[in-house]
């Protein structure tokens, strides 16, 4: 069983009874792993699923899979980015309530996301967040950004914050404990991203309802027992709960080695539109997929 799906289930129980499935629509559906995590989102009454792509191609590959028939509709798009847009335009339409990435670029899909005209953007900066089980810890942690701001600046790292922070108030974490990650949890001068955290840092000083701290180091952030040795005088004691990546290389390297050689398990989504945007790595799993949707699912429970 997964620890990570289990503590999804545990942090919002009410979803095992939900009478209203979430209508997911898959761009370029016909792939066994997208597959694989649908059929089972659709066998435990979570989903009514649009499927584009091309209909000949993925009704033969769906024969191998039990979906039943009143669970979806297959919409006839072959192009990748036509498949694209009308994902984004189910969503607009407010049939569609989150996107999953099948078989296409992940580029395909954001471009029209973001159109200017189009698209379904809600906020300045769109960001990735990984949500993580670790068999170290007993509580979930969200990494950000791993997947897309190269990066961040002052100004888009608090939508960074914004972006993950929604998704943890959604799995009911309380406090929201932040760690601007870096090298050491003292500002270096010649590390303009100490620099940036530092400054990031204090415009939350303020702010009762989270806790920002950084620059910070990973043992600080996540072992009790570094933070007693080290003496470490913050708040946040080894029990932070967001992690804040200071670039694209950082975020992407430590969420992909936890799961690869750490015993870890991730859900990924990004977040800044109006609706959850599904996009996983080609390597990953059905299972990541699986959790994905059902993170997804949990954050559809608090829309308006």
């Amino acid at each position: 069983m997964s620890l990570l799906i289990d503590k999804l289930l545990e942090a919002r129980p009410e979803i095992k009874t939900s009478k209203n499935p979430m209508h997911l629509v898959v761009v370029k559906a016909a792939d066994d792993e997208v597959l694989s995590s649908v059929e089972r989102a659709i066998l435990e009454k979570r989903i009514y699923a649009y499927f584009i792509d091309d209909e000949k191609q993925l009704k033969e590959k769906m024969s191998h899979y039990d979906i039943a028939d009143d669970s979806f509709e297959i919409i006839n798009i072959a192009d990748e980015q036509e498949a694209a847009f009308k994902a984004v335009e189910l969503v607009r339409e407010k049939k569609a309530q989150a996107i999953l990435k099948g078989h296409l670029p992940t580029g395909k899909v954001l471009k029209e996301v973001v159109n200017r005209e189009t698209g379904i953007k809600k906020a300045d900066t769109l960001s990735h967040v990984a949500v993580l089980s670790m068999p170290s810890l007993n509580h979930l942690i969200a990494v950000t950004d791993g997947g897309l701001i190269l990066q961040a600046d002052r100004d888009n790292a608090k939508v960074i914050i914004k972006n993950a922070r929604e998704v943890m108030t959604a799995l009911k974490v309380t406090p929201i404990k932040v760690s601007l990650l870096s090298a050491a949890e003292t500002v270096i001068p010649k590390l303009p991203s100490s620099v940036m955290e530092s400054l990031v840092a204090e415009d939350y000083q303020e702010q009762n309802d989270i806790i920002v701290e950084g620059p910070l180091s990973i043992d600080l952030s996540l072992s009790k027992e570094s933070a007693k040795e080290k003496a470490y005088s913050g708040k946040i004691q080894g029990d932070a709960n967001i992690l804040v990546a200071p670039d694209i290389v950082t975020g992407n390297v430590f969420s992909k080695s936890l799961t690869l050689f750490g015993g870890s398990e991730m859900a990924g989504i990004i977040m800044g539109a109006k609706a959850p945007v599904i996009i996983t790595s080609r390597s990953s799993s059905f299972e990541e997929k699986y959790a994905s949707i059902l993170l997804a699912q949990i954050l559809m429970l608090d829309a308006d």
